[in-house]
């Protein structure tokens, strides 16, 4: 038994002596992979070792909508880095855990008349033995609690909340409860009905994960893209490896908790199956200043990053803000390379970042300032409430996106802003609330996207021109 076969085998027998009844685990053999299936109720978790070129691990959770919520690969090279991730991966996996139960989700003005009625519903399903779970909660807590549920259920007092609710929780059923069963408190009709809705054919999204493995044997790579993208409360991975402006190989990881090992296991991997990379341009969140990167959700304060790596891996590594690489992707793709400012307010973020484009360029200091220049127009400006309590709700989302830029049309003049804010449906609803800070007159064209990775690499590559200068 050579080596890296040695090497797998350690790793899946210790990960079979980690079964605790939590999970069943199903092995499956072929000639150039061993993979350990981890069975629960609502989600698997797949642990496959390649035997390829080089030995490549990957972890992969797949939930009962057959999305994939985690997913990694890296060299199996050091045994206890990978007990680490498979730890990770666990406790990932058993967060999807719920024995089966429909999780139902009731939501009112202030959460008192869905309590009541939330009571007799679990006294009516245990004493039927129907497996779905309910709880309530006031419309403040509703993006906050609903994304984790199975389906959503809007009293009909606030069933005008119905359009957007479903438009940003769109991998749920989120529907409205029967005025008939909700004045009547008819538990039984509100399970039938939860029981519909749940069944009801949903599309689903599958990772194709097989070719982002194959594609690393193509080698001769010469520029490393990895870049870093805050989502919906996980972090996105993502790499692209180029040579003479052709794409040789990319792939997405996707992670709850987001640390710095991550990227250079990215590099490792790549390195070692592209040996002629020569140049890695890391796209981050955060403060980027003199190579230096400032990122305090993942406790990176002032690190010497583009140093640190270039000594690890004797290349060239250029740093750059992940914002600004945006901004000027969209530029490029959707404006013709015309002036614009993009602002980027992620779920859960109550400031956001944001960066100008003028005449092709990133103006001023963006990347350096991370996001931060927000958090100072913050204390000029005066909010209606805590702005900490606003990236709850559509409507606090509302109010933070239309503060924010009202001060970068007063300060900057900007005649055109492109924006991502997945609790914000349409554009119209943000511009007329900025007509209420200024004269409409003086509002630029505003436009909503729906996406933000298809703008990084091409925003990155322009960047990295004038890095080179």
């Amino acid at each position: 038994m050579d080596e890296s076969m040695k090497k797998a085998e350690s790793l899946l027998n210790w990960i079979k002596e980690q079964q605790d009844g939590s999970y069943r685990i199903e092995e499956d053999r072929s000639d150039n992979k061993i993979t350990l299936i981890l069975h629960t109720d609502c989600a698997d978790g797949y642990v496959t070792v390649n035997f390829l070129q080089f030995t490549i691990a990957e972890y992969r959770i797949v939930n009962k909508a057959e999305e994939t919520v985690f997913y990694l690969h890296f060299e199996l090279v050091d045994e206890e880095h990978a007990r680490y991730l498979f730890k990770e991966m666990k406790e990932a996996l058993l967060k999807q855990q719920d024995s089966g139960t429909i999780n139902a989700l009731l939501c009112c003005t202030c959460g008192l008349t869905t309590s009541y009625f939330t009571m007799k519903l679990n006294e009516t399903a245990e004493a039927s033995g129907t497996d779905i779970h309910f709880d309530a909660v006031p419309y403040e807590k509703l993006y906050e609690e609903g994304s984790t549920r199975d389906i959503v259920l809007i009293a009909p007092q606030i069933g005008y909340r119905l359009k957007d609710a479903a438009a940003i929780m769109k991998d749920i059923p989120v529907r409205e409860i029967p005025v008939q069963i909700f004045s009547n408190y008819d538990a039984l009709g509100m399970i039938s009905f939860v029981k519909e809705c749940v069944a009801e054919k949903k599309e689903t999204k599958k990772a194709d994960t097989a070719d982002a493995i194959g594609s690393l044997q193509a080698g001769n790579g010469a520029l490393l893209y990895v870049s870093i993208v805050d989502m919906e409360g996980r972090t996105q991975l993502a790499y692209r490896v180029c040579s003479d402006e052709k794409i040789v190989a990319e792939s997405q990881i996707v992670k709850e908790k987001y640390v710095f090992s991550d990227i250079e296991d990215i590099i490792d991997l790549v390195t070692r199956t592209n040996p002629d990379i020569h140049e890695i341009c890391l796209v981050t969140p955060g403060s980027v200043s003199e190579g230096k990167l400032t990122y305090a959700k993942a406790g990176i304060i002032s690190m010497p990053v583009a140093d640190m790596l270039r000594e690890k891996y004797g290349v060239e590594v250029i740093l750059m803000n992940v914002t600004d690489a945006i901004a000027l992707g969209y530029s490029l793709r959707e404006c013709s390379g015309e002036d614009i400012a993009f602002y980027f307010l992620p779920t859960g973020s109550y400031a956001g970042s944001f960066a100008l484009v003028h005449d092709g360029k990133i103006l001023g200091t963006a990347g350096y300032l991370g996001g931060d220049q927000l958090s100072a127009i913050t204390s000029i400006t005066t909010f209606p409430m805590n702005p900490f309590s606003l990236q709850n709700t559509p409507e606090g989302n509302i109010e933070l996106a239309a503060r924010y830029m009202t001060g970068l049309i007063t300060y900057t003049g900007c005649r055109r802003i492109a924006f991502y804010a997945k609790m914000i449906p349409e554009a119209d609803v943000l511009r007329r609330k900025i007509c209420e800070f200024i004269r409409e007159e003086y509002v630029p064209e505003i436009i909503k996207t729906e996406s933000v990775r298809r703008y990084i690499y091409e925003g990155a590559a322009e960047l990295l021109k004038h890095y080179r200068k």
